[in-house]
């Protein structure tokens, strides 16, 4: 039994991820100033922060059905396909992949039989469930064991943190409201986000970037167990100095273990909503890259 992971690119996987782990990326868009970019690698993060930097207007796009269906037909020799996409609650990915498989499927009476897998999430969130279907498949489980276990991974093991310090790109994306928007901005209260059921929610904020730095670490505490042995993801953008204190603090973690550090830069697609003064981590117990 054949089986191809598939995923998006708000998953922010790099090639060499994508590569070791067999695993294919369909593309989502970014509009900037009306202008469309692809999100696949061919803007580098730091020409697309400075883009974000200087736009009155950043919005994301679904992938075209043109590029689901091409990667479909690159692997019509597999018995199942399983894509893993964004949060159905943050992207209509989900919605554009559904309807190019019906038409698919129609056209293509040997095609793989395909499951449709809500990450409910995104960034390495995304992109640890979809290396851990990948050495699912490798040890030889069947699907149905592999969307077990996966669904137990993602609603038990994986935990995303984030705070921003420019909150105008949530605000104009609809993630949070006028009056939040501008009593943070004013009192400089940074608020703490997490995936809720595949959506972003509030769930803490504080006065100034130290004392959000020690509750991020907190809330990440509190989530494991303290013998529990974590993989984190540390999100980078451009360099300040809340993000060398957080990383400081981050190395001094006794409990949980955190077994490795590993910063990535936030994808073009998120920052669009985000904007570029992210600071946060994204975490999993029960997860190890080969």
């Amino acid at each position: 039994m054949k089986i191809k992971i598939i995923t998006d690119s708000t998953s922010n996987l790099t090639a060499e991820l994508v590569e070791q782990y067999d695993i294919d990326i369909i593309p989502a868009f970014a509009i900037i100033d009306e202008k469309e970019y692809i999100d696949d690698g061919s803007t580098p993060p730091a020409t697309f922060y400075e883009l974000i930097a200087n736009s009155e207007s950043a919005k994301t796009s679904m992938p075209s059905p043109q590029n689901v269906l091409n990667v479909l037909e690159d692997n019509l020799e597999y018995d199942y396909l399983l894509m893993i996409h964004v949060s159905a609650l943050l992207s209509g990915t989900i919605n554009v992949v559904q309807s190019v498989n019906k038409q698919f499927k129609k056209n293509n009476k040997n095609a793989p039989e395909i499951t449709i897998f809500d990450s409910k999430g995104s960034s390495y969130f995304l992109g640890a469930i979809a290396i851990k279907a990948s050495q699912l498949v490798r040890q030889g489980l069947s699907l149905e064991e592999i969307v077990k276990q996966l669904e137990d991974f993602r609603d038990n093991d994986v935990q995303v943190l984030l705070t921003v310090t420019d909150l105008s790109h949530i605000f104009q994306s609809g993630r949070i409201g006028r009056i939040q928007y501008l009593l943070a901005d004013t009192l400089r209260a940074y608020p703490i986000f997490t995936l809720v059921d595949g959506a972003l929610k509030p769930v803490s904020k504080d006065i100034g970037s130290e004392r959000t730095c020690k509750k991020l670490l907190s809330l990440f505490k509190d989530f494991y167990e303290k013998d529990d042995e974590v993989t984190l993801w540390y999100a980078e953008t451009v360099p300040s100095e809340a993000n060398d204190k957080f990383r400081q603090m981050l190395n001094k973690v006794q409990e949980p273990k955190i077994k490795q550090i590993i910063p990535f830069k936030v994808g073009n697609a998120i920052v669009c909503h985000t904007g570029i003064t992210v600071m946060g981590i994204i975490s999993a117990r029960n997860f190890d890259l080969d």
